[in-house]
């Protein structure tokens, strides 16, 4: 998964006359943002030392979830600004490792399959449990109850040409060709995992920036299935089939801070971003991402107003 205050902003502003969607994975990418947050979450000039910085990748619910964190750590005293538009674990993982970012709204199973290729845990308790050895020097706050994971989806016409309403039933079609970000053909959830899991062979795979780029190539058939995110309004907004995972390629996804040492010794700053998570569902997830994608409200604004509808500000 992954994340930005960014991309939507002219991506979802270009893609948007084409298409009824939502887009959890938008667009085009603007230069890092840092800088002293003020008390709205926003980011100005450049951050002040010692202040937390929170990165967010370069899709509409990361972009929101770093403005949440953000802001409630200014609601509590503590200096904190947005570095936005990470792109990629590779890049945000290195940064917190580097002391240039110091938290990032995250996923727990993506994650410990990142830093463990050879995890065994599937329940949402094991990957949890898991994730502390897993990620070295890096830390782990509370996991919210709110998920988001990924899935396959394909056209309802292609599913029923096809006779695929899972993941399993891939095996099966010839010529198979999947989309999703750039980075999904080497993980383990992705063509690679398609087929050591479910003998599904990839022809071919197409690289996406834009969500209303791949709703659009699914339904012109340029693509057969492609990879989403659950709280994705497009989804439902395009009628768009869920494939079943019943053998878990993909891991539960509950969102989690995953900050520095630093940060998870700072016990005012743990209590706010705590504080999110215990909050934090997935029908807001849905609920925020909507106001977003479709509704093209400001991420700062819409976390600014969740924060208060949870006297969190």
């Amino acid at each position: 998964m992954n994340f930005d205050r960014r991309r939507f902003l002219g991506v979802m502003a270009a893609g948007a006359g084409a298409l009824t969607l939502g887009a959890c994975g938008g667009s085009n990418s603007d230069p890092l943002a840092g800088g002293s947050a003020s008390p709205a979450g926003g980011s100005s000039g450049s951050a002040a030392a010692g202040s937390i910085v929170v990165g967010s990748g370069n899709f509409t619910e990361s972009a929101i979830l770093g403005q949440i964190y953000s802001q409630a750590l200014v609601a509590k005293g503590v200096q904190s600004s947005v570095k936005a538009n990470l792109n990629s674990r590779e890049v945000y993982i290195k940064a917190l490792q580097d002391g240039s970012v110091s938290a990032f709204p995250e996923y727990t199973g993506n994650l410990l399959l990142y830093f463990d290729k050879n995890a065994t845990a599937k329940t949402s308790e094991e990957v949890i449990a898991a994730l502390p050895k897993a990620i070295g020097s890096l830390k782990v706050l509370d996991a919210s109850q709110a998920v988001d994971q990924d899935v396959y989806c394909c056209t309802q016409e292609w599913s029923q040409k096809n006779g695929v309403t899972s993941l399993a039933d891939l095996s099966k079609v010839q010529n198979l060709s999947v989309g999703g970000p750039p980075e999904l053909q080497q993980r383990d959830y992705g063509p690679p995992g398609l087929k050591s899991v479910y003998g599904a062979t990839t022809a071919s795979f197409k690289a996406y920036s834009s969500t209303a780029v791949k709703v659009k190539d699914l339904q012109d058939g340029k693509v057969d299935i492609a990879d989403f995110f659950t709280t994705e309004s497009a989804i439902a907004d395009n009628n768009l089939v869920k494939l079943a995972d019943p053998k878990t390629l993909i891991l539960p996804q509950q969102v989690i801070p995953l900050v520095s040492s630093a940060v998870a010794s700072n016990s005012t700053a743990t209590a706010a971003l705590n504080a999110v998570q215990k909050a934090l569902t997935t029908d807001d997830l849905l609920a925020l991402n909507k106001k977003v994608d479709s509704d093209r409200q400001d991420p700062a604004d819409v976390a600014k107003a969740w924060l208060q509808s949870k006297q969190l500000v």
